[in-house]
Protein backbone atom coordinates (compact mmCIF):
# COMPACT_ATOMS: atom_id res chain seq x y z
CA UNK A 1 0.00 0.00 0.00
CA UNK A 2 1.44 3.40 -1.20
CA UNK A 3 1.24 6.56 1.75
CA UNK A 4 -0.10 9.55 -0.01
CA UNK A 5 -0.62 12.72 1.44
CA UNK A 6 -3.59 14.40 1.52
CA UNK A 7 -2.91 17.15 -0.82
CA UNK A 8 -1.67 14.83 -3.10
CA UNK A 9 -4.46 12.74 -3.10
CA UNK A 10 -6.41 15.84 -3.71
CA UNK A 11 -4.29 16.86 -6.89
CA UNK A 12 -3.94 13.39 -8.66
CA UNK A 13 -7.95 12.05 -7.42
CA UNK A 14 -8.85 10.84 -10.98
CA UNK A 15 -5.50 9.16 -11.51
CA UNK A 16 -5.79 7.27 -7.70
CA UNK A 17 -9.11 6.48 -8.59
CA UNK A 18 -7.97 4.59 -11.68
CA UNK A 19 -5.32 3.19 -9.92
CA UNK A 20 -7.92 1.59 -7.37
CA UNK A 21 -9.56 -0.04 -9.84
CA UNK A 22 -6.76 -1.90 -10.89
CA UNK A 23 -6.87 -3.16 -6.67
CA UNK A 24 -4.13 -0.40 -5.93
CA UNK A 25 -4.36 0.52 -2.59
CA UNK A 26 -3.13 4.16 -0.91
CA UNK A 27 -2.69 5.29 2.75
CA UNK A 28 -3.66 9.04 2.99
CA UNK A 29 -2.20 11.03 5.59
CA UNK A 30 -2.73 14.58 6.56
CA UNK A 31 -0.14 16.30 8.91
CA UNK A 32 1.70 13.05 8.88
CA UNK A 33 -0.98 11.32 10.03
CA UNK A 34 -3.48 8.50 8.48
CA UNK A 35 -7.30 9.71 8.29
CA UNK A 36 -7.85 6.92 5.42
CA UNK A 37 -7.67 4.33 2.72
CA UNK A 38 -8.22 4.46 -0.56
CA UNK A 39 -9.07 0.69 -1.80
CA UNK A 40 -11.48 -1.36 -4.04
CA UNK A 41 -14.96 -2.35 -2.12
CA UNK A 42 -15.16 -5.67 -0.62
CA UNK A 43 -16.75 -8.16 -2.93
CA UNK A 44 -19.76 -9.18 -2.06
CA UNK A 45 -20.81 -12.97 -2.90
CA UNK A 46 -23.68 -15.28 -3.03
CA UNK A 47 -23.88 -19.17 -2.77
CA UNK A 48 -25.71 -20.80 -6.14
CA UNK A 49 -28.13 -21.79 -3.43
CA UNK A 50 -29.11 -17.94 -2.62
CA UNK A 51 -28.81 -17.29 -6.14
CA UNK A 52 -31.60 -19.72 -6.64
CA UNK A 53 -33.70 -18.62 -4.04
CA UNK A 54 -34.12 -14.97 -5.36
CA UNK A 55 -35.05 -16.36 -8.53
CA UNK A 56 -37.72 -18.64 -7.14
CA UNK A 57 -39.27 -15.34 -5.23
CA UNK A 58 -39.66 -13.28 -9.05
CA UNK A 59 -41.85 -12.97 -11.78
CA UNK A 60 -40.82 -16.06 -13.97
CA UNK A 61 -38.38 -15.58 -16.67
CA UNK A 62 -38.05 -18.03 -19.87
CA UNK A 63 -34.28 -18.92 -20.86
CA UNK A 64 -33.62 -20.77 -23.79
CA UNK A 65 -33.65 -25.15 -23.74
CA UNK A 66 -29.78 -24.59 -23.46
CA UNK A 67 -29.45 -22.74 -19.89
CA UNK A 68 -30.83 -25.63 -17.54
CA UNK A 69 -28.25 -27.86 -19.24
CA UNK A 70 -25.71 -25.46 -18.71
CA UNK A 71 -26.20 -24.72 -15.03
CA UNK A 72 -26.56 -28.43 -14.11
CA UNK A 73 -23.02 -28.89 -16.05
CA UNK A 74 -21.38 -26.33 -14.07
CA UNK A 75 -23.01 -27.48 -10.54
CA UNK A 76 -22.46 -31.06 -11.24
CA UNK A 77 -18.09 -30.01 -11.76
CA UNK A 78 -18.14 -28.09 -8.69
CA UNK A 79 -18.64 -30.15 -4.75
CA UNK A 80 -21.26 -28.55 -2.73
CA UNK A 81 -18.84 -26.81 -0.46
CA UNK A 82 -16.09 -25.29 -3.31
CA UNK A 83 -18.53 -23.58 -5.06
CA UNK A 84 -17.75 -19.77 -6.00
CA UNK A 85 -19.44 -16.92 -4.47
CA UNK A 86 -21.87 -14.92 -7.48
CA UNK A 87 -22.43 -11.60 -6.99
CA UNK A 88 -25.38 -9.62 -7.47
Amino acid sequence: MKRISATEASRLFSDILDQVETGRRFLVQRHGRDVCVMAPPPLAGRRGSECLALLRGRTPVFLDDGFSKDLLDVLAREGAEERPSWDS
